[in-house]
């Protein structure tokens, strides 16, 4: 029997770390999948990705990728991970509030801010970034007992260290970080 849509044949999960792949076209039509892993490779425009609603997992480390407004529209993302980018903004990801997972180590991030509406955060990774104010996240609602926040090798202020990354602890947030 012959495929008569114009969708392609059902999968959920797709794989293609570790490739030379530049160019995402075609995704767009994979709309079944609920995770995808594109770490590794040479990834700049995620426009692809943007109608791919069904996902919960996406692992885009290792890439070329400083735009991530093509990601705002994902809100049934549970697990993000984007280390190794050249990520600057991360204010498209604001609207992705079911995330429980979010890594974003090795970019160049400066303002957290955008990040302290999520409610069901359990890790936060942004180690090695151009981080000087964590204060922000002290108000973040999904980070309580037991959650893990990352912060090493940021150029953290001296209010952060004394002061928002404290209250962090206080409740109960388990803080890395690179303070004196």
């Amino acid at each position: 029997m012959s495929n008569t849509s114009d969708d392609p044949p059902g999968f959920s999960r797709l794989s293609i770390s570790l490739t030379s792949i530049s160019d995402l076209s075609g995704l767009e039509h994979c709309t079944a999948l609920d995770s995808l892993d594109i770490s590794y490779s040479n990834i700049a425009d995620l426009s692809p990705l943007a109608g791919l609603t069904s996902l919960t997992g996406l692992n885009l480390g290792y890439n070329y990728i400083a735009d991530v407004s093509p990601l705002a529209a994902l809100t049934n993302l549970t697990t993000l991970e984007l280390v190794g980018n050249s990520i600057v903004d991360v204010t498209p990801l604001a609207g992705l509030t079911n995330l429980y997972k979010l890594e974003l180590d090795l970019n160049q991030i400066v303002d957290v801010s955008p990040l302290a509406g999520f409610t069901n955060l359990t890790t936060l990774s942004l180690m090695t970034n151009q981080i000087v104010d964590v204060c922000p996240l002290v108000g973040t609602p999904g980070l309580d007992s037991l959650d893990i926040v990352y912060l090493k090798y940021n150029p953290l202020s001296s209010t952060s260290c004394t002061v928002c990354i404290t209250q962090l602890e206080g409740r109960g947030v388990d803080v890395s970080h690179s303070c004196p």
